[in-house]
């Protein structure tokens, strides 16, 4: 006789749901024709398989996967009703208050600059001269104002590159989220 094959049972409908080795089983010791009239119009009905242990790496790549997909999904979703947010970098850099306050700040600071240098150097500069103190003032924090507006303008770029470079990761997906998402154990 051959090994029983574990969980599989019988469906009949007359006899509900039997193990086959039973039926066999007992077909064999009585030797009736009981058999033959259980197997016909019965289903045969497989034990379900048993779950196989995951592991945690694998699990967390699948929790991700799951998460980005219904991200995407969402996104799509919403597309037509929700406009893309705009950083906050891009907001500074098409901003026409942003342009307008830089360009009034290059305009009044070297004046104000000179101002204070002329009025500063009443008492220790001789009357002539005044006036190319204010000036010299007034180129000084022009330099001054554009090396900040230099400084400004890189950071707000440099910050644009980096996100860019972060999210057109490959088809991978992006730099920062390659360690949350590594199967290799820990």
């Amino acid at each position: 006789m051959a090994a029983p094959v574990e969980g599989l049972k019988l469906k009949s409908s007359t006899a509900g749901v039997k193990r086959v080795d039973e039926l066999v089983h007992a077909y064999e010791t009585t030797g009736s024709g009981r058999l033959r009239d259980e197997l016909r119009g019965a289903t045969l009905v497989f034990a379900p398989p048993k779950p196989t242990p995951t592991n945690a790496a694998v699990a967390r790549r699948r929790d991700v996967l799951r998460a980005r997909a219904e991200r995407r999904a969402y996104v799509a979703m919403i597309e037509s009703v929700a406009p893309k947010p705009r950083r906050p970098e891009e907001r500074v850099q098409h901003s026409m208050k942003h342009s307008f306050s830089i360009s009034a700040n290059m305009i009044a600071t070297p004046v104000g600059a000179g101002a204070v240098g002329y009025r500063l150097a009443k008492y220790k500069v001789p009357e002539k001269q005044r006036l190319v103190v204010a000036i010299l003032c007034g180129i000084g924090m022009l330099l001054v104002e554009m090396i900040l507006f230099l400084a400004r303008s890189y950071m707000v770029e440099e910050e644009t590159q980096k996100r860019a470079r972060r999210e057109g990761g490959g088809r991978f997906g992006p730099a920062g989220k390659r360690a949350a998402t590594n199967l290799a154990p820990e």
